[in-house]
């Protein structure tokens, strides 16, 4: 085979169903197919540079020739993702590994020679999504590779017959696989954990690290810290994949991170199905990563925090909100909710209450300014009555979250929730509508127009025409290419518009320094009125025993004289 250097090859990946950071991008900047081709404008001539000269004419014929004879190693992959930033992730480790092995990656569906199919098992949607693809596929005679959640948690499934499978956490065989389908074989490779554990749960071999890896987007890096989780949710399927907790160590984290940044990454995103959950397996926790990694990252690059379920948020908030006000992380974190009520928080084995979510989001918003906090709502789950889902609503209002990712009730096979009598379609479509309209009827990010932000910029918006960055708190800002703000920099620009999921600035020239808001949005201003209350009866109170100390002083006076 022809071993190519990753660099020396011009590919892209399709992606769709990105995780909740991802969804929040608004219509008019978020990553779509057409988003991501204005993206590999902006490197297309570097990256044509760069083939011609690594590649040489004896090379590209050596290929053809090796195609012709059907030699593994030599032919053209298509990729496709669906799902969280971890199975991104795992597609770019698999893409890192079949470049480096000799194999080219393309993103138009015809000019493949075999096709990687990495699957999500969340929603009914995609794992739809999935299917039809599969078919499409095996329609053009050619290879097939299957890969991610849905075949991990039902390996039995009869539509993986004459497909290749890879599990989950077996993304390093990636080239066997396709060496292997590229002669007419059909590989299933699934880790079944040989060997037990002395609490009897069978250990797994996690995938290294140090793989290498094709990044769809070469300024993001994203780095799993752990796979699997604590919880058993009644709804999630995602458990009979991804399985029981399992912690990389931080060493091998911090090598990841620093390996990245070598390589010129501007923000590097931890990923994992729970990052609060981090480290109990292997006798650490999330406080103690973060501390240590948080001292490799150097100016110019941001770390961005995964998602984190509440229950083991709440033992380390005080270092995370510690973390988070640190000037190189986003002061922007993921806390799914999923219902407001606590019967049905109950009825999901969430193991924490609204009073615990609460407390979070107000530490975090007491402790970190401006703080961007997105949540996850589950509308209709089968014992939602009224009254829980104006709950749900209720908490909404209160709180005007920046983001809210609302998705309907999807029962999911295999699981609890699956057996329990689903609530009316239209009704669960209906409290999909209510609670919608309520997230569309406020606005976040008025207080940052006229301040002045540092803007990581890291992508191409969806229009071709601006860069899309984030603000320090993980706002999206829009900006206008030119010379001082040009891909992979930082700029300061000034806030001239404000929109329902982003902001517009305009780039200052001669340096400058961010400045925090001298106004406030609506939900400020009501944290704002609570805490003047607050602190004004505290003063009367104060004015009241002084001058009854007064009093009393002047009347002991007399008494003595």
């Amino acid at each position: 085979s022809i071993k190519q250097k990753t660099t020396q090859i011009k590919m892209s990946m399709v992606e769709d169903d990105f995780d909740m950071e991802d969804i929040i991008l608004p219509p008019q900047v978020e990553r779509t197919r057409k988003g991501r081709a204005s993206q590999r404008k902006v490197d297309e001539e570097e990256q044509a540079q760069t083939v011609q000269k690594g590649e040489t004419k004896e090379d590209k014929q050596l290929r053809e020739e090796a195609k012709k004879t059907k030699v593994p190693g030599s032919q053209t992959i298509y990729a496709r993702t669906w799902g969280c930033s971890h199975n991104s992730s795992d597609t770019e480790f698999m893409l890192g590994q079949l470049v480096e092995h000799g194999y080219a990656v393309t993103d138009k569906w015809d000019e493949a020679d075999a096709y990687l199919l990495n699957s999500c098992t969340v929603k009914n949607p995609s794992e739809g999504k999935l299917y039809n693809l599969i078919g499409k596929a095996q329609d053009t005679g050619k290879p097939v590779v299957v890969s991610g959640c849905v075949p991990q948690g039902d390996k039995r499934n009869k539509k993986w017959m004459g497909l290749s499978v890879i599990g989950t956490e077996e993304i390093q065989h990636v080239n066997y696989v396709f060496d292997e389908a590229f002669k007419g074989n059909t590989v299933h490779v699934f880790n079944e954990g040989k060997k037990k554990q002395a609490d009897g749960k069978r250990a797994r071999e996690l995938p290294s690290l140090a793989l290498p890896k094709v990044r769809s987007n070469k300024y993001i890096e994203i780095v799993p810290i752990n796979v699997g989780c604590l919880n058993n949710c009644t709804y999630c399927k995602t458990k009979h994949a991804r399985g029981d907790l399992q912690s990389w160590s931080i060493d091998d984290i911090e090598m990841r991170m620093k390996k990245a940044i070598d390589e010129g990454v501007k923000e590097i995103r931890m990923t994992s199905e729970d990052t609060g959950a981090y480290g109990k397996d292997i006798n650490t926790n999330i406080a103690e990563l973060l501390k240590r990694v948080v001292n490799v990252i150097p100016d110019g690059v941001m770390l961005r925090l995964g998602m984190t379920n509440p229950p083991y948020m709440m033992e380390y908030l005080d270092a995370i909100c510690d973390i988070l006000n640190h000037p190189r992380v986003y002061a922007f974190l993921h806390i799914p909710i999923q219902a407001a009520s606590d019967k049905v928080l109950y009825d999901m084995k969430r193991e924490y209450t609204r009073a615990d979510f609460e407390k979070i989001v107000d530490t975090l918003r007491a402790r970190v300014p401006h703080m961007i906090i997105s949540t996850d709502i589950i509308c209709g789950f089968p014992t939602e009555d009224e009254d829980d889902f104006e709950e749900t609503m209720e908490l909404i209002r209160k709180y005007k979250f920046e983001a809210v990712n609302i998705s309907q009730f999807y029962p999911r096979k295999g699981t609890p929730a699956a057996r329990m009598k689903r609530i009316d379609t239209q009704i669960v479509k209906n409290r999909s509508r209510r609670i919608t309209k309520l997230f569309n009827s406020y606005q976040c990010f008025d207080y940052l127009v006229g301040t002045t932000q540092r803007v990581y910029l890291t992508e191409m918006a969806k229009d071709g025409k601006h860069f899309a960055g984030h603000t320090k708190n993980y706002v999206q800002c829009l900006i206008k290419p030119d010379d001082v703000a040009v891909m992979g920099s930082d700029v300061y620009a000034k806030i001239t518009e404000a929109h329902k999921f982003y902001v517009v600035g305009e780039v200052i020239r001669g340096g400058s320094k961010a400045t925090h808001p001298t106004h406030f949005s609506t939900r400020q201003q009501q944290d704002l009125k609570e805490t003047t209350k607050t602190k004004t009866k505290t003063t009367d109170y104060t004015w009241l025993m002084v001058a009854f100390a007064c009093v009393f002083l002047a009347i002991l006076y007399k008494l003595c004289f």
